[in-house]
């Protein structure tokens, strides 16, 4: 047993699908529908927001401080760009701010962005099952979906909510009840797949299932996304671990 293994068995007792066990062993358990979460989730994307500001401030010629990632990384757009705004004193319009990180942004998910691991076989074999899905984001919609259609998978989701549209942050569960809203299942039979603790945490207080997709940018908080998730999966989605209470 790796030490990866050891770590993701040490909390509570845990058995493991391979990637073709995975979707059978989730409509045994229920799920109707499932919501994901598309940066650090289901795209490998995160790098690339942990530097975005850093590299629009030094663009304009502005010092980023130390730890500027750390700060940025809880934020939706909107925080942050008046974030950014207010600590640098920048003289543009937070909607120029705004639109000079969607333009620096929108190259890389036009071109660049891939996805997880996996992710487009699972993808289609929850479709396949007849498993309606929902992308749900705090990020910026256009991008996220020009990418997801340039990778072949976007047109498996019935819809693409973004937390901006309705004024709401995943700090609560409200998003993830719109979301099984427009899905037609209760939170309980809904799956939710999210990378972050606090999207997790919010989903779970919501009364959804929450299955975590380890990314490293969740790296600090991966003890207590283990301990809260109903599944795990730590190589992108090629394995589903299962949380059991402990007898």
């Amino acid at each position: 047993m790796s030490d990866e293994e050891k770590f993701y068995q040490s909390f509570c007792r845990r058995e493991m699908f391979a990637e073709t066990e995975a979707v059978p062993y989730l409509l045994e358990r229920g799920v109707q529908a499932a919501v994901f979460d598309i940066d650090g989730t289901l795209l490998d994307s995160m790098p690339f927001w942990d530097f975005l500001g850093e590299r629009y401030l030094r663009k304009r010629g502005e010092l980023p401080e130390p730890g500027l990632r750390d700060i940025l990384f809880p934020m939706t757009v909107e925080e942050g760009v008046h974030y950014l705004k207010t600590a640098y004193y920048l003289p543009d319009s937070e909607g120029a701010i705004r639109n000079g990180l969607y333009r620096i942004a929108e190259k890389f998910y036009r071109e660049e962005a891939a996805l997880k691991k996996g992710a487009e076989d699972f993808l289609h074999r929850l479709s396949g099952a007849g498993v309606p899905m929902v992308l749900c984001t705090t990020g910026e919609a256009e991008p996220e979906k020009a990418a997801l259609s340039r990778l072949g998978v976007l047109d498996l989701f019935r819809d693409l909510l973004a937390c901006g549209d309705f004024r709401l942050t995943k700090r609560t569960p409200d998003i993830y009840l719109l979301c099984a809203e427009r899905l037609g299942t209760r939170p309980e039979r809904t799956l939710v797949f999210e990378d972050a603790f606090q999207a997790i945490a919010s989903a779970k207080r919501g009364g959804f299932l929450t299955a975590a997709v380890e990314d490293e940018s969740d790296r600090k908080e991966r003890e207590k996304i283990v301990r809260t998730a109903d599944f795990y999966c730590p190589a992108g989605f090629s394995a589903l671990y299962v949380r059991q209470e402990k007898p």
